[in-house]
C-alpha cells in the first residue's frame, strides 16, 4: 500500500504567490494541498512572505498551536528577514528558510521534505536556518560562475557592495547580522588577496571590475 500525500497548507501575502506554489506541490504526488480552512489539518505549513518581522514569527506559533499534527513543520520563503528575527528563527518549528528569488520548485519540495532533528538546540537551529537563507540569497543575487571567477564569496561582494554605500564596520556588521570583529577580518583578508591599498582602493577595484 503507498504512503498518503502529506498534507501542506499554504499561507501566504498574496494571490499569486499562493497559486504560484500550490501549482508546484500539485504536480508532486507526495504532497497534498489543502484549502483555506483547513490549515489545522497540514502536517507541513508553507509560508512565503515578502519580510520576516516579530509579526510573522508570532503569527506562525498561534497557526501550529492550532494544528492537529504534533509534529507540524513549517518551511519559511521571504525576501527579507529583519536581523532581530534571524536569532529567533530556532523556536518556531521551522525546518527551512529559503530566498524567495531562488526557490525553485525543486528546491521548495527539497525543503518541504527536511526533517528537524529533535535535539537540535534551538540556537544551532536557528544558525543553520540562517546560513541557509543567505546562502540561498547568493545564488540570486550571483550569477553562476560569478563568484568562482572573481574568487569572492557572497558576503564578500556584499561588503564591497555596502562600503561603496558608504556605511562604516560597524554598520555593516549589523546589517549583516556579524560581529564587527567578522567584518574587519573579512575587509583586511580582500585587502590583502587583491593587492589593495584600503577600503577606498577596494572600492574603486570592485567598481572597474564589475564586482559591484
Amino acid at each position: 500500500m503507498s504512503a498518503l500525500p502529506e498534507r501542506v497548507a499554504i499561507i501566504a501575502n498574496d494571490p499569486i504567490s499562493g497559486e504560484g506554489a500550490a501549482a508546484y506541490l500539485r504536480a508532486a504526488p507526495r504532497y497534498a494541498v489543502m484549502a483555506a480552512g483547513e490549515v489545522p489539518r497540514a502536517d507541513v505549513l508553507l509560508v512565503i512572505v515578502p519580510e520576516v518581522r516579530e509579526k510573522t514569527l508570532l503569527d506562525l506559533a498561534r497557526i501550529r498551536r492550532a494544528a492537529l499534527a504534533p509534529d507540524v513543520r513549517a518551511v519559511l520563503v521571504a525576501d527579507r528577514i529583519d536581523k532581530a528575527e534571524l536569532s529567533r528563527l530556532g523556536g518556531f518549528g521551522l525546518s527551512a528558510v529559503l530566498y524567495r528569488g531562488s526557490a525553485t520548485r525543486e528546491k521548495i519540495l527539497d525543503a518541504l521534505a527536511a526533517r528537524v532533528p529533535a535535539a537540535e538546540p534551538e540556537e544551532v537551529r536557528a544558525t543553520r536556518l540562517t546560513n541557509e537563507f543567505r546562502a540561498s540569497e547568493g545564488e540570486a543575487r550571483y550569477p553562476r560562475g560569478f563568484l568562482d571567477r572573481h574568487r569572492l564569496q557572497s558576503r564578500e561582494v556584499e561588503i564591497l557592495g555596502l562600503l561603496a554605500d558608504g556605511f562604516g564596520t560597524v554598520e555593516i556588521a549589523d546589517r549583516m547580522s556579524y560581529s564587527e570583529r567578522t567584518i574587519k577580518n573579512i575587509i583586511s583578508t580582500l585587502l590583502v588577496r587583491f593587492d589593495l591599498r584600503n577600503r577606498s582602493h577596494a572600492v574603486a577595484y570592485a567598481l572597474r571590475t564589475g564586482i559591484i
